[in-house]
């Protein structure tokens, strides 16, 4: 009998749980993000317009805060070659899985949006989703936005996502707002948002997660995400500040589920 430890277990019980840790990390976003379809018809609108149909060697749609795919493969799907960035590799390999599957001319690659470096230049660049409201203030957004002004096309456009108008709410509001839920073979995922402050030129969503096995056992967990507080002339200005030329802006209504957004456009 061998005195030394049973380290072969202990290292594929640390992996088992890494991989669940992961499996959770993308059915959260896919929960909570991944429903969302307001925005694909303005985004296709923009590919057709930029990239028509049948374009000789056209260049890639770069989709920055890509996600698990929401965008990217919906563009893939109608025929767009597509490369989404985010800074999460789980979601980047996610995105890279789900499109192998279904054979979408659909890439991802890891990168912080504020560090863009991709060797390549693009025609549209779409941040659906406010993703320029989480990069922790106008220093980022700086870097962002030359990072953009670098990787068009001349003539080619950038569609940049942003909230305005946030109405805060507690606790007494949230009690009303059904949660958004998954089955996930018998195993039941279930975010809620429980409040929203607007303060300090943040604005703060709470959430509370919660995951039911089959068998009942329960987990809570909390999470909170961070955007700037931005509205479109200050966007604008900076465009302008880092040589970008300002276009129309766009719109994406609000739904029942989701409020509108407003989309500053640019271009070089």
């Amino acid at each position: 009998m061998s005195g030394r430890p049973d380290t072969t277990h202990d290292a594929a019980d640390a992996l088992a749980e890494a991989a669940d840790r992961e499996l959770d990390h993308v059915r959260w976003h896919d929960l909570e993000c991944g429903g969302y379809r307001a925005d694909l018809r303005l985004w296709r609108t923009l590919a057709d317009e930029l990239i028509p149909p049948g374009t000789p060697s056209p260049s890639r749609v770069l989709d920055l805060g890509s996600g698990t795919g929401r965008v990217s493969l919906d563009l893939a799907s109608r025929g767009r070659a597509v490369l989404g960035v985010d800074v999460d590799a789980a979601f980047c390999a996610e995105l890279r899985r789900r499109a192998a599957l279904r054979s979408l001319p659909a890439a991802a690659a890891v990168s912080d949006a504020r560090e863009l470096r991709l060797g390549e230049r693009f025609a549209l660049i779409v941040a659906p989703m406010q993703t320029v409201q989480l990069l922790d203030g106008a220093a980022g957004r700086a870097a962002l936005l030359q990072g953009i002004r670098d990787h068009l096309t001349p003539g080619g456009v950038a569609a940049i996502a942003i909230v305005e108008d946030v109405e805060p709410f507690g606790a007494d509001e949230a009690a009303h707002l059904a949660p958004d839920m998954k089955d996930h073979g018998g195993t039941v995922y279930a975010s809620r948002p429980v409040g929203v402050d607007v303060a300090d030129g943040r604005i703060v969503l709470d959430r509370v997660r919660e995951v039911v096995t089959p068998a009942g056992d329960r987990r809570v967990t909390s999470d909170r995400t961070v955007l700037d507080v931005l509205d479109v002339d200050g966007l604008e200005d900076e465009g302008r500040a880092v040589g970008l030329r300002v276009l129309p802006t766009r719109e994406v209504v609000a739904t029942e589920e989701h409020v509108g957004s407003r989309v500053v456009m640019f271009g070089v």
